[in-house]
């Protein structure tokens, strides 16, 4: 008996030709991997930035802008209106209870814009387009408090998410690192003129700075006023213009309601005696 190794068929281990199915299931799965995964990582730095310690958040504030501290490079006017918004800050940090190594640095910029804000490290800034519109130190007051609440509750941190929430996470372990991360999401998200918080944070902010006023000055007519002018400020701004002030922010007659009915509730006035502005605040601002 005679054998003969004969070769298998042509295509008998192939499977049919199905490559454009194939390929779209592999860019979709691909694509759903990172979708997921970016969720993740969204979810995981934005509860985890605030837990990292303040101390790695001041640093990369000063790997990004330079060591904190007074800017003798300024016009004397600046510096002198610097130190007075300092010096405000400073009696706030008790009624607040600001922890004692959370450093708070607070300056003016000359823009007309009618906002402030808080980022990074502690640092806060308010335009002068806000100042001058403010005729009383409580109402700065009001300001500072609820700027320096969001710093106290870490919510900038939170809320800038997972860019900067990544970044803080790298500069556990390499300021460099962190850095350059955040670098990248700052100016992908053009800084945070108008960084939006969640409305819980909001009130929380709200909450603090209101029982810090009144505890300060006798009465919450600051913080009342303060929600005036930048009601009536939103009023004549047209909505596209500051999206993500009006869309995070509670509306602000709420706001001014809730704080009267809080004075009310603890026995405080709503208004009473306050000092004007700082002359060196009124005199920068151009009042």
């Amino acid at each position: 008996m005679e054998f003969e190794n004969r070769p298998p068929a042509e295509g008998i281990n192939a499977q049919p030709e199905r490559l454009l199915p194939e390929a779209v299931w592999l860019v979709l799965g691909t694509v759903g991997v990172l979708v997921a995964l970016v969720s993740l990582l969204h979810v995981g730095a934005t509860w985890l930035a605030p837990r990292v310690p303040f101390a790695y958040e001041v640093a990369l504030a000063e790997q990004l802008w330079g060591p904190a501290g007074p800017d003798t490079s300024r016009p004397a006017p600046e510096q002198a209106a610097n130190q007075a918004l300092q010096a405000l800050a400073d009696s706030l940090r008790q009624p607040l209870g600001v922890p004692p190594d959370m450093p708070i640095q607070v300056r003016v910029q000359d823009e007309p814009h009618v906002n402030a804000y808080a980022t990074l490290g502690g640092r806060i800034v308010v335009f002068k387009g806000l100042l001058a519109k403010m005729q009383r130190e409580d109402e700065l007051a009001a300001l500072l408090a609820h700027e320096m609440a969001h710093v106290k509750h870490r919510h900038v941190a939170a809320s800038m998410g997972r860019g900067v929430g990544v970044a803080l996470l790298l500069s556990v372990f390499s300021a460099s690192a962190g850095s350059e991360v955040a670098s990248g999401a700052l100016g992908q998200g053009a800084g945070l003129l108008l960084q939006g918080y969640s409305r819980e944070q909001e009130a929380q902010a709200d909450a603090d700075a209101t029982r810090a006023v009144a505890q300060r000055y006798g009465h919450v007519g600051g913080v009342l006023r303060l929600f005036t002018t930048l009601q009536t400020q939103q009023a004549t701004t047209p909505p596209p213009q500051a999206p993500a002030w009006l869309n995070s922010h509670p509306h602000t007659q709420d706001r001014h309601h809730t704080a009267r009915q809080w004075a009310s509730g603890q026995g405080v006035a709503v208004e009473g005696a306050a000092a004007e502005l700082p002359g060196v605040v009124r005199e920068w601002a151009g009042l």
